[in-house]
């Protein structure tokens, strides 16, 4: 009975502390949130995320057809695969190296403004860098 009077208010104190943001579940060395996923590269997600907007805006800026529409599908496809392995923890750099062909593709063979082009370049240099990186 005396152990419950104790772990009651120090129940209370740890929730406490993880709603103000000083202890977090990772402090207990999880690196989950609370969907499960693992965080272990959350700058590298976001610039997925960033690519894939990127993708999109330049694709319904332009009049694809075809082939130019299919290049898109297999870059979003490969980068959205990249980022399902990223939410497992492991960092695959086959695929990376596919969704970055994937998007010099539509680079090299897509009609593009320059703004998409310019965006889609910058996206294509940080995933180079972030593949060096890793």
């Amino acid at each position: 009975m005396k152990i419950t009077k104790h772990w009651v208010p120090a129940s209370f104190f740890a929730v406490g502390l993880m709603m103000t943001g000083s202890l977090s579940p990772s402090a207990f060395g999880t690196p989950q949130d609370e969907q499960g996923y693992y965080r272990e590269h959350p700058d590298l997600r976001q610039l997925v995320d960033q690519t894939q907007n990127d993708l999109r805006s330049s694709r319904e800026l332009e009049h694809e057809k075809g082939k130019d529409l299919d290049r898109y599908r297999h870059a979003q496809k490969s980068l959205s695969t990249f980022d399902r392995h990223l939410t497992k923890g492991k960092f695959d750099k086959d695929t990376l190296d596919q969704a970055i062909e994937d998007i010099q593709n539509i680079l090299d063979h897509n009609t593009l403004q320059s703004t998409s082009r310019d965006a889609l370049l910058s996206d294509v240099q940080n995933l180079r860098m972030a593949r060096k990186a890793h």
